[in-house]
């Protein structure tokens, strides 16, 4: 049993380190939770809620990813190498990617909605 509270309070230390030093993984959770609220405003259905919120988790779990990719080719490669620039370019792309993605769900969910609030009211 103790080997299994250990995997919940090692994912709680990583999820605490990046939300207290990393600015990356702090801004997209920020911008998770306006989608949030937005969907609380706008009164999304379930299936739409289900997106928004798999979209956010996509782009949280992404930028985790990404700032360990770009943690681990710091700690390895000490000196400027065009090989660690091309691995941490490709883990801002696959971040980048996702929040396309996330856009665009966020784009046809609320669009439509902000529209019926705009012509005819909540």
């Amino acid at each position: 049993m103790k080997w299994f509270r250990d995997r919940f309070r090692y994912a709680f230390a990583g999820i605490r380190y990046g939300v207290l030093k990393d600015r990356s993984i702090v801004l997209q959770i920020v911008f998770g939770w306006i989608a949030i609220v937005v969907a609380l405003v706008l009164r999304c259905t379930f299936y739409e809620w289900l997106w928004i919120l798999l979209c956010i988790t996509l782009v949280v779990v992404g930028e985790i990813f990404n700032s360990c990719i770009e943690q681990c080719v710091d700690y390895i490669s000490l000196e400027i190498d065009p090989r660690a620039k091309k691995i941490k370019d490709m883990a801002a792309a696959a971040v980048f990617l996702i929040c396309v993605f996330a856009g665009i769900v966020g784009c046809l969910i609320f669009i439509p909605k902000i529209g019926e609030v705009v012509f005819y009211g909540l």
